[in-house]
């Protein structure tokens, strides 16, 4: 008897040794996207910036301007090539890995934040960019 609760104890030890993995718990994943840049600041004026990934498998899961969230359901988010229009700014992927973002004036009284989410598998990540009123 003794025997059988010492070899249970070691195989249920092997059971949660085994189970417990770090990577593939949902949104748990390293970086696999490598944005050069996650925060950008812009005056008031018309500004762009272009941000680089390393990789290309990447797809567009969100945006947002000043919290207010963007259909992007017209748009082939898995592309390596896209354009997003909008009266305020325009987000242009080329390339796979170079993500140009311009902003017009600001004429408002309030700051303009225009939140990008990216996501690779499990991995998410995002570019926000604060322009100041």
């Amino acid at each position: 008897m003794k025997n059988f609760i010492f070899y249970l104890v070691i195989l249920l030890v092997g059971f949660c040794t085994i189970s417990c993995k770090k990577n593939g718990i949902d949104g748990d994943w390293d970086d696999n996207i490598k944005l050069s840049q996650k925060i950008v600041n812009f005056d008031s004026e018309a500004s762009s910036i272009i941000i680089t990934t390393k990789s290309t498998n990447w797809w567009l899961n969100d945006i947002s301007i000043n919290g207010k969230s963007m259909d992007i359901t017209n748009i082939e988010v898995g592309a390596k090539n896209f354009v997003v229009n909008n009266l305020d700014f325009q987000i242009e992927r080329k390339e796979g890995n170079k993500i140009t973002i311009s902003l017009t004036r600001n004429n408002s009284n309030s700051e303009r934040i225009l939140q990008i989410g990216l996501q690779n598998g499990n991995y998410f990540d995002g570019i926000k960019i604060v322009q100041s009123k």
